[in-house]
C-alpha cells in the first residue's frame, strides 16, 4: 500500500464540502469549524508590507533558512517573551507557516519503520507527516481527567527500540490545555531518559485568553544537552495566516537536519513577508499582539455561557481560540456535528476528527465575526 493510501481522510475539507453544500443549499450557514482568523493583518504590518514588496532585493530567492535580521527579530522575541537564549545562526529555521515544519521533521529523522508518538486528540498533521514519511505513529492518549496532559509513567509503556520522536502541543489543539512547567520539565527529562526527540507545536504559545502566559518548552530545557525543537506561528499571533510565515528553534543539530530538507524542497519564505515578520516579533509588535487577541475572551464567554445554558459541558481552558465541548450523552461526534448543521445551518468539528480519544466531544472555533459569534451562541443554545 502507498503512503498517500494509509493516510485518513483529512478532517477538514469534509467539513469545508458540507459547508459549502449547504450554503449552496441557500442556508444562513455560521461557519465555526476552521480556526482560520477573521480579523485582517494588523493595518501598519500591512503599511510594512507594501513598502517592502517595493524592495527588488525581495523579488529574488529568499535564503534557505530565513533573512539574518529575522533569524535575530526570532532570538530577541524569544527572550523578551519567554526569557530563552537561542543562537540565532544555529538554533532558528524560518518556515513557510508551523505546519510545514511540522510536517517536514520527520522526513529529517526517520528512517522507513521508525515510530513516532503522537497525541490522541491532536492536530492530524503530525500523523500524516509521520506516515507521509515512512514512519509509524503510536497515538498516546490525552485524559481530560488529567487536563488533557498524557501520563509519561504510561506513555513509556508505548516506546520501543524505533521510537524517534515525541510530538506534544501546548497550549493544545483541540482542547485549549496548557502545560505547566513541570510538566515540561518532566517531558525534557522524559525524552533524556528514552532518547526521544521532544517536539513542542506552540502555534497557540501568544493566543491567551485571560490568565498567565503560557511557558515555552525552550524555557525548561538546554539546547546544547537536550534534543528538542519547538515550532511557532505568526498565523494566530497577527492575523496571518495566509501569509504562511512561522520558525522553528530548537538544538542546533535537529535544526541543521530540518534545513537540510527545506534545501531540497522550496526556496524560502517571500523576503517581503520575512521583514514584515522581523518588524512583528519586535517590541512595538507586543501592542499589535494585545488587540488581536483581546477579541476571543468575551467570544468564548459568550459561547460557554450558551452551551451551558444548552447542558452541554465545557472543557475550561484559558488559551487557544477553540472551546472544546462533550457532544451531549456522550455520543457519536460526527453524528452530533452533522445534526448540528443540519438542524442548526452551525458547522462544529467532530472530535473523532483529531484522533480515538476525541469521540465524544466537538470543537468550536471562535474565529468568526462578532455578529456571526452571537448568531452562533443563539443557534447554541437550542440544541
Amino acid at each position: 500500500m502507498g503512503r498517500l493510501a494509509q493516510l485518513p481522510p483529512y478532517l477538514f475539507a469534509e467539513i469545508d464540502a458540507a459547508r459549502r453544500a449547504a450554503a449552496q443549499a441557500g442556508r444562513d450557514v455560521v461557519d465555526l469549524g476552521i480556526g482560520d482568523p477573521d480579523r485582517p493583518t494588523p493595518e501598519i504590518l500591512l503599511e510594512a508590507m507594501a513598502a517592502a514588496v517595493r524592495q527588488p532585493a525581495h523579488h529574488r530567492y529568499a535564503a534557505d533558512r530565513g533573512s539574518a535580521a529575522l533569524r535575530q527579530a526570532i532570538a530577541d522575541y524569544l527572550l523578551r517573551r519567554q526569557g530563552v537564549t537561542v543562537d540565532a545562526e544555529r538554533e532558528v529555521q524560518v518556515l513557510i507557516g508551523s505546519k510545514e515544519g511540522l510536517a517536514h521533521l520527520p522526513l529529517a529523522l526517520l528512517e522507513s519503520g521508525d515510530e513516532v508518538l503522537v497525541p490522541d486528540p491532536g492536530y492530524p498533521v503530525y500523523t500524516q507527516a509521520t506516515i507521509l514519511a515512512g514512519g509509524v505513529p503510536r497515538p498516546f492518549p490525552l485524559d481530560p481527567e488529567r487536563g488533557f496532559l498524557p501520563d509519561l509513567e504510561g506513555l513509556a509503556g508505548r516506546i520501543g527500540p524505533r521510537t524517534r520522536l515525541l510530538y506534544l502541543n501546548y497550549p493544545n489543539n483541540p482542547t485549549g490545555a496548557i502545560a505547566p512547567p513541570d510538566f515540561l520539565r518532566q517531558a525534557v527529562r522524559f525524552g533524556e531518559q528514552h532518547g526521544l526527540v521532544v517536539v513542542n507545536d506552540a502555534a497557540y504559545l501568544e493566543v491567551v485568553l485571560d490568565g498567565e502566559r503560557p511557558r515555552s518548552l525552550l524555557s525548561v530545557a538546554s539546547l546544547a544537552e537536550q534534543r528538542i525543537v519547538e515550532f511557532h506561528s505568526l498565523s494566530k499571533m497577527f492575523n496571518m495566516t495566509g501569509w504562511r510565515i512561522g520558525f522553528a528553534a530548537g538544538s542546533a543539530d535537529l535544526i541543521r537536519d530540518l534545513g537540510r530538507v527545506k534545501q531540497s524542497i522550496d526556496s524560502g519564505v517571500f523576503g517581503a513577508i520575512q521583514a514584515v515578520a522581523a518588524a512583528a516579533l519586535g517590541p512595538e509588535g507586543d501592542a499589535l499582539r494585545t488587540a488581536v487577541m483581546a477579541v476571543y475572551g468575551p467570544r468564548r464567554r459568550l459561547v460557554q455561557a450558551a452551551l451551558e445554558e444548552a447542558g452541554i459541558a465545557v472543557f475550561p481552558a484559558s488559551a487557544t481560540f477553540y472551546v472544546w465541548a462533550r457532544v451531549p450523552g456522550g455520543g457519536d461526534s460526527l453524528a452530533f456535528c452533522r445534526r448540528v448543521l443540519e438542524e442548526q445551518a452551525l458547522v462544529l468539528t467532530p472530535g473523532i476528527g483529531f484522533g480515538a480519544q476525541g469521540e465524544g466531544w466537538f470543537r468550536l472555533s471562535l474565529t468568526a465575526p462578532d455578529a456571526r459569534i452571537a448568531a452562533a451562541a443563539e443557534r447554541l443554545r437550542r440544541l
